[in-house]
């Protein structure tokens, strides 16, 4: 009897352990597919396209107030201001 429960038992574990390595390869495999993949690095080529835009206005902003306060600085009129428009 302690030999059939000690089976039973071995048996339930093994069968709960494979589903679960059967159930990770598979999200694994899904993971890896072409379809998937695509869809991935088109997600972060958008995001690092933004990313990029965003920090390429932010780069002209700063420019911009730099001059602004080196014009000031040095009393240097801008191009509008020395043609006055």
């Amino acid at each position: 009897m302690k030999r059939v429960f000690s089976l039973a038992l071995g048996l339930g574990a093994g069968l709960i352990v494979g589903a679960y390595v059967v159930r990770r390869l598979d999200q694994a495999q899904r993971a890896i597919a072409p379809a998937n993949l695509a869809g991935q690095a088109g997600r972060a080529a958008g995001s690092f396209a933004e990313r990029l835009r965003a920090a390429a206005e932010e780069g002209r902003a700063a420019a911009a107030a730099r001059e602004a306060e080196l014009r000031a600085q040095y009393q240097v009129p801008s191009v509008r201001q020395a043609l006055g428009q």
